[in-house]
């Protein structure tokens, strides 16, 4: 992101501040600063409207981004993605000792959930605040699952890897549900 156009729509306020803030010599008459303020003023009004054509460029090249299939930016294909090798792992649970399921859970953590931790204003710029919020808070909550299993299974305690790991896969599920249901209503 170019850094320029909020430097300059900054410094255009504080020299408009600055010309502005002499008072006249004569009442009713302008003040000799008059050209500093107008300088200033122009200079924040250029900044701010190239500020805000960065933005909506920005945001152009997100949706592209966004729409092009096969992206491992975009967060509904990895969450899509997350939810065959999750049910896989629950199937396999049980049988698995504890330095498999960390492994298998690390594999799930690092492919799948940190990448969409990274991409996750982009859940909010495709389906708004309000689908969107719901959605990430469902992935917070079977990420924090899947880390519970982790730690369990890290201190060898398979009871309860085994057991807190299927409230993880039934949050990711619902995730992935409430994001293909404000999708097609997007």
């Amino acid at each position: 992101m170019n850094r320029f156009p909020p430097v300059l729509f900054a410094i255009g306020i504080m020299v408009a501040i600055s010309g502005g803030a002499k008072t006249p010599e004569k009442v009713g008459a302008w003040p000799d600063s008059w050209p500093i303020f107008a300088l200033g003023a122009v200079a924040a009004l250029i900044g701010l409207v190239l500020w805000r054509r960065q933005k909506a460029l920005a945001r152009a090249n997100l949706k592209e981004q966004m729409s092009a299939p096969g992206q491992a930016n975009n967060p509904f294909e990895l969450l899509a993605g997350l939810i065959e090798p999750a049910r896989r792992l629950g199937a396999e649970i049980d049988t698995l000792g504890a330095e498999a399921i960390c492994q298998r859970v690390d594999d799930l953590l690092e492919t799948y959930v940190l990448p969409m931790a990274e991409v996750r204003q982009r859940v909010l710029d495709r389906l708004g605040m309000a689908a969107g919020a719901e959605v990430l808070v469902t992935v917070a909550f079977a990420e924090r699952m899947l880390n519970r299993t982790w730690s369990a299974a890290g201190d060898e305690h398979l009871p309860e890897a085994r057991a807190v790991y299927p409230d993880a896969l039934e949050a990711f599920i619902e995730a992935q549900a409430l994001a293909e249901k404000a999708l097609a209503s997007a």
